[in-house]
């Protein structure tokens, strides 16, 4: 099972509907000098899990976990439509760029890639640069934006 990602703090995440559109995001992402290492993606099942945005799959401390931030961080909701993105098959990119240049840079490529529910999650708030595109998955109203 993948690493849960207990917060998305200081990363970019957003949604590419094919792998191949996901690999040529992250290339031109390292051509803006982010470390590969600082490059991940998530997809099928086992992408879903690091996100699993009910807590479910990593037992009664993930539930609570969860819960807890449901309450008091506005990211919550997003990781829902990450893990269902993965679970659809569609591939969840991840970045942690050095600094805003670096971050916006990456923006702008994900955006020329087709990426979509583009959020930057940052120290107090989220910043949404593209919103879902299509039908949105399959959810309960309360974890909706």
């Amino acid at each position: 099972m993948a690493e849960f990602l207990g917060s998305a703090r200081g990363r970019l995440l957003a949604v590419f509907d094919t792998p191949a559109a996901a690999a040529d995001a992250a290339r031109e992402i390292e051509a803006l000098g982010v470390e590969p290492e600082r490059i991940e993606t998530f997809s099928g099942d086992d992408g879903a899990a690091a996100f699993d945005g009910s807590g479910v799959h990593h037992g009664v401390l993930g539930r609570l976990y969860r819960a807890i931030q449901f309450t008091l961080v506005d990211q919550a909701p997003d990781f829902t439509y990450y893990e269902a993105a993965a679970r659809q098959g569609r591939v969840v990119l991840s970045v942690r760029p050095r600094g805003e240049k670096q971050m916006r840079a990456a923006v702008g490529v994900e955006r020329s890639r087709g990426g979509h529910f583009i959020n930057w999650f940052g120290l107090f708030a989220t910043e949404e640069f593209e919103r879902w595109l299509g039908p949105e998955p399959d959810m309960p109203g309360f974890m909706r934006r």
